[in-house]
């Protein structure tokens, strides 16, 4: 009876401890179920954080070669001002030749135009 008892206590104790161990399985798969879960959101943040620096960097690409564009334009028109300045300093020195003609031509027409009156 000694043994009967013995087995009854060994079984109680072999159940028991097969019991907390299926309870601790369990309670390791839910920690772990849960830790699969938490690292699939940071790797879907992770994604979504690459994406949309892959966006940002494809929009200042965008915006560098519009903003090359610009100074490439802008170059153009600084030349095209650069020649029409010149073209205007130009212009300026032939009216300031021609004026000076037009006053030596006056000063000869005033000069024949009183020796004219003096005779």
């Amino acid at each position: 009876m000694n043994q009967a008892r013995s087995y009854k206590m060994f079984s109680l104790l072999g159940t028991s401890l097969v019991c907390a161990a299926l309870l601790g399985g369990c309670a390791t798969t839910d920690a772990l179920n849960k830790a699969q879960a938490s690292a699939d959101q940071a790797s879907k943040k992770a994604d979504e954080a690459n994406a949309n620096a892959n966006a940002a960097k494809t929009a200042a690409a965008q915006a560098s070669q519009k903003a090359d564009q610009a100074n490439a334009t802008a170059d153009g028109a600084k030349s095209t001002a650069d020649q029409a300045n010149s073209t205007a300093n130009a212009a300026k020195t032939e009216a300031d030749k021609a004026m000076q003609e037009v006053d030596k031509l006056a000063e000869k027409i005033d000069r024949m135009f009183k020796k004219t009156m003096q005779k």
